[in-house]
């Protein structure tokens, strides 16, 4: 029974932190000068525009499941920086 519960714990365990590490791996491959197309392709289309002067010139976010919203500004069509979005100013 015990070892039931241990590999019962160590499954959740195991599970949980899969699920948690593909959302970072998303993050760990954006990079400063990628355009707004490679950036949705990489995270999703499921964002908001924050605010935007043009095409070229725009801040997006996501929402990942733990809350945390992530920040994406574009200059002149590159991302200038990248963040949560209480790093932003």
């Amino acid at each position: 029974m015990i070892m039931k519960k241990l590999l019962l714990t160590l499954f959740v365990a195991i599970a949980l932190t899969a699920c948690g590490t593909a959302y970072n791996s998303q993050l760990k491959q954006v990079q400063l000068k990628m355009t707004p197309t490679e950036v949705v392709n990489l995270m999703g289309d499921k964002y908001t525009v924050i605010s935007q002067r043009d095409a070229d010139n725009q801040t997006i976010e996501y929402v990942d499941k733990y809350k945390n919203h992530w920040r994406f500004q574009f200059v002149d069509g590159e991302l200038y920086k990248w963040g949560r979005a209480e790093e932003f100013n």
